[in-house]
């Protein structure tokens, strides 16, 4: 593994930018008309640097587990430098938010920091608690741009909810991935109630995960429902492969686009609003 490759996956640099554009989007709807100021720009950089940081301290947390997925091999030779420096990038991220963003922003920081420091430690050997502390700690973009302003587009619960159960059926669909590379290490759902009810239970999470999508763009323009749709129909498609038991390893990654598409939409609504 080349050095780039190294560096590229234990900072996953697409959801670091990701979680970054999802938390500026969200302060894009509740903090006024302006599309750039110190509150927007900052509520971003903050939660990218979580992600960031969350990623590079579970690395070096979890070695152990990244080495045994043989399929996708990550050695780490130094895992003690990880943990610091995802440590310093948390610290780092709570002083921000301390300095130019309400206290509520700051909380979710600093939560975020912990439940992933608890992650590594405790929280991740057992479910539901994994599933349901990683698909909560993948909803706080959307929490904090929403606090970093003053103001709540209605759209947002509808796409907190679509966001928590996407990551939750994303989470369960990774373990069954990993199901190998997480033998004697953690106690998964998989390992639980078998991989084909796993995916069912997956499938039916996205389902209904449509749900809060359509009834969020109600009201919205027509090209904004069309192209609304076309992620709908991604989400649709993905729970017949999982019904089907079908290329649910390429799944998961999958959902990050209908996630992309939602982000797209979003600036879409903005755009029109203004």
């Amino acid at each position: 593994m080349s050095t780039l490759t190294y560096y590229r996956k234990i900072t996953r640099p697409s959801q670091v930018i990701i979680g970054g554009m999802a938390t500026w989007v969200i302060a894009l709807l509740s903090n006024g008309p302006a599309w750039f100021t110190v509150e927007k720009i900052i509520v971003g950089i903050v939660m990218s640097l979580v992600i960031l940081s969350a990623s590079i301290w579970h690395y070096g947390a979890r070695y152990d587990m990244y080495a045994r997925k043989h399929w996708d091999p990550i050695y780490i030779k130094n895992p003690i430098s990880l943990i610091y420096a995802g440590g310093l990038g948390f610290l780092t991220s709570i002083g921000i938010a301390i300095t130019f963003l309400p206290f509520a922003c700051t909380a979710i920081a600093s939560l975020n920091a912990i439940l992933i420091i608890l992650y590594g430690k405790w929280i991740d050997r057992f479910w539901p608690w994994k599933n349901l502390a990683i698909a909560g700690i993948c909803i706080t973009p959307l929490l904090m741009g929403w606090f970093s302003g003053h103001r709540l587009h209605p759209i947002v619960l509808s796409l907190i909810c679509a966001t928590f159960l996407m990551y939750l059926a994303r989470e369960i669909l990774k373990d069954v991935v990993d199901k190998k590379a997480n033998q004697g290490l953690r106690f998964t759902m998989v390992m639980s109630l078998g991989t084909s009810i796993c995916l069912k239970i997956a499938g039916l999470l996205l389902l209904l995960a449509t749900v809060p999508i359509i009834y969020a763009f109600i009201g919205a323009p027509t090209f904004i429902q069309i192209f609304n749709g076309m992620g709908v129909g991604f989400l649709v498609w993905f729970v017949y492969q999982l019904f089907q038991e079908k290329n649910y390893v390429k799944t998961f990654k999958l959902i990050d686009i209908e996630v992309g598409i939602i982000l797209l939409n979003l600036l879409l609504l903005r755009t029109w609003m203004y």
